[in-house]
């Protein structure tokens, strides 16, 4: 496992390191292995040459013109991130 986190840690510049945790479950001691989620962020949204991949607004696209059957394919295009939307936008 470290050998295979080192790799991946060399591979994708920029990322923050793997941490480990050690959890005891029952009578097991169980390794955790996980990054910091705020890094991860940071590092994917400072990245340039994945902007054009990253949505930072709600989306709706449909199947015709009469947009009368709405593709719902990630999260972006969903009702969910559309009602957190407006609700940033009211509270504002």
């Amino acid at each position: 496992m470290k050998q295979l986190n080192s790799i991946i840690d060399r591979s994708l510049p920029g990322l923050p390191p793997f941490l480990c945790r050690e959890l005891n479950i029952g009578h097991e001691r169980l390794q955790f292995y996980h990054r910091d989620t705020l890094q991860c962020i940071r590092s994917l949204f400072g990245d340039p040459n994945l902007m054009q991949h990253l949505a930072f607004a709600p989306e709706q696209h449909y199947t015709d013109h009469e947009q009368t059957c709405r593709i719902l394919s990630e999260m972006y295009t969903g009702d969910w991130w559309w009602s957190k939307q407006v609700r940033t936008i009211n509270f504002q």
